[in-house]
């Protein structure tokens, strides 16, 4: 009795599939890392402009509120907003060691 021949399609696909199978073991091992690193720093730049976005409009809203509240023109305004950096200035200033060694 004779041997069957095989099928040539079997040894192709069988083939395709060995191929298939090492490229996405290799995009696992090289690809996959990037794209999520890349995804990690994207959306980190989204929330950093989000958040500084949030606290320029805080700002904007709370300086308004102030010269609503304090009477006067809105100089009383940028006094009291400018004496409430400086003291966080100076603050933050004193806190650092390296800075207060170059003062004193």
């Amino acid at each position: 009795m004779a041997e069957p021949t095989p099928d040539p399609s079997d040894w192709v696909t069988s083939t395709t599939g060995r191929f298939v199978d090492a490229v996405s073991a290799l995009r696992a091992r090289t690809t996959q890392p990037v794209i999520t690193a890349t995804r990690g720093i994207v959306y980190g730049i989204v929330a950093i402009v989000c958040g500084l976005t949030v606290l320029v409009l805080l700002g904007i809203g709370l300086f308004r509120l102030l010269d609503l509240l304090i009477p006067g023109e809105s100089w009383s305004a940028h006094l009291v907003f400018g004496a409430v950096c400086c003291t966080l200035g100076a603050l933050l200033w004193y806190a650092d060691p390296t800075l207060r060694e170059m003062v004193v």
